[in-house]
């Protein structure tokens, strides 16, 4: 049996929203509904065209405001939503240890087995590791050294049907 990786880190708002942001993207990414944003995007840009074309200044309006929204404003109003519903979250500023050990995650007021984590998604700025209908998120600094992360890599691939990279 081998040593325990300890996993310690602040849920600090921007904790938060990096994770948010990573899991918003990555589930968008990983999604059938993504297929309804592409259909959406097109539709939008045959708008634009058609709009210049036919001088329908209304429709060109409207087309470039959807355009400009859904490639940078969307994720901005998401953000700005999540930051100000942080400070009414329970574990808003909670300090997290977590002990991965070759049963599972050990938290404070929760084990998690492996057979209980449904994916593990392994990713530049950490690991996100789906139970139940939701995530934990684990950031990189959260582990004391690469060497720790990498222990902790390879015991969940042995041990989660569905690890992989994102």
């Amino acid at each position: 049996m081998s040593d325990p990786i300890h996993i310690c880190y602040t849920w600090d708002k921007e904790t938060f929203l990096k994770a948010s942001h990573i899991a918003y993207t990555y589930e968008l990414k990983h999604s059938p509904k993504r297929f309804l944003g592409w259909i959406f995007i097109a539709m939008t840009q045959f708008g634009v065209v058609s709009a210049m074309r036919g001088g329908a200044i209304g429709l060109l309006m409207l087309s470039s405001l959807l355009v400009i929204y859904w490639y940078y404003f969307r994720w901005q109003i998401r953000k700005v939503m999540l930051a100000k519903s942080f400070d009414t979250l329970p574990q808003a500023n909670e300090q997290y240890h977590i002990t991965a050990t070759e049963e599972g995650l050990v938290m404070k007021q929760r084990e998690i087995t492996w057979q209980d984590i449904l994916e593990i998604v392994s990713l530049p700025e950490g690991f996100l590791v789906y139970f139940d209908q939701s995530f934990i998120f684990f950031p990189l600094s959260a582990f004391i050294s690469i060497e720790e992360k990498n222990r902790f890599a390879s015991l969940a691939r042995e041990n989660v049907k569905h690890y992989h990279r994102g």
